[in-house]
């Protein structure tokens, strides 16, 4: 057997997996053009126009749960088919889905499962009034006898974190989302805290992201007037 033969994506496998599980829960999810409610569904189409109609389109699966406080959590997951293509963190241990330019890094959004998913729960931030989200990433191969070995990253995505987002746990299928897991999950996303030189560190990149956009912004009025 030659070693150059291209690896196929399993995603509708893993797809098929997850689902399956949803479906067991009896949660209602919907797939990547289904609406789910007009706030959501109008984020993610204006993020999607706004990135210039590049950087994968929509999640593949979203949902939205309530906890016992009434309060909702979107919940956007994101499929891949490949070994490695679960996370792509750079050298701080973040999600790596900024350039140095700070601009979208979609050669690592559309690549990884978690960035995607992450990359969408900032839409829900930017545009909606959603301030905790959940993004979750799964991905797999097929190994030597053709089962399927999955991976799962969940990450807590919010205004506290500055939407870079935290990991939650590590979770082998998604029962955290059932009705009567729900409440414990939050709980756990409840207890996340940033060291205080992470905030320190994302306020200033924050910061040059503004005065980035500001300086933008004065050169476009500079050169409308002219």
């Amino acid at each position: 057997m030659s070693n150059n033969k291209k690896v196929q994506s399993i995603e509708p496998n893993i797809a098929d997996l997850a689902n399956g599980w949803l479906k067991s829960y009896g949660l209602n999810y919907k797939l990547e053009q289904e609406a789910l409610n007009n706030a959501i569904d109008t984020a993610l189409n204006d993020y999607f126009s706004k990135n210039g109609g590049t950087g994968g389109n929509r999640p593949d699966v979203k949902l939205l749960l309530r906890d016992s406080n009434l309060c909702d959590y979107p919940i956007l997951i994101e499929y891949k088919g490949y070994k490695d293509k679960l996370i792509k963190l750079d050298s701080n241990g973040q999600i790596d889905n900024k350039t140095a330019k700070n601009e979208p890094n979609f050669k690592n959004i559309n690549s990884y499962a978690v960035n995607g998913a992450v990359h969408y729960a900032n839409a829900l931030l930017h545009y909606t009034s959603y301030t905790d989200i959940i993004a979750i990433g799964m991905t797999g191969y097929k190994n030597g006898d053709g089962k399927i070995v999955h991976s799962i990253g969940v990450y807590y995505v919010s205004k506290s974190n500055f939407g870079v987002g935290q990991k939650v746990d590590d979770y082998t299928d998604f029962s955290f989302l059932k009705t009567e897991n729900f409440d414990a999950f939050i709980e756990k996303i409840k207890q996340l805290q940033l060291p205080q030189e992470e905030i320190d560190r994302l306020k200033e990149q924050r910061e040059r992201e503004i005065d980035a956009s500001l300086v933008r912004l004065n050169n476009d009025i500079y050169q409308n007037e002219k």
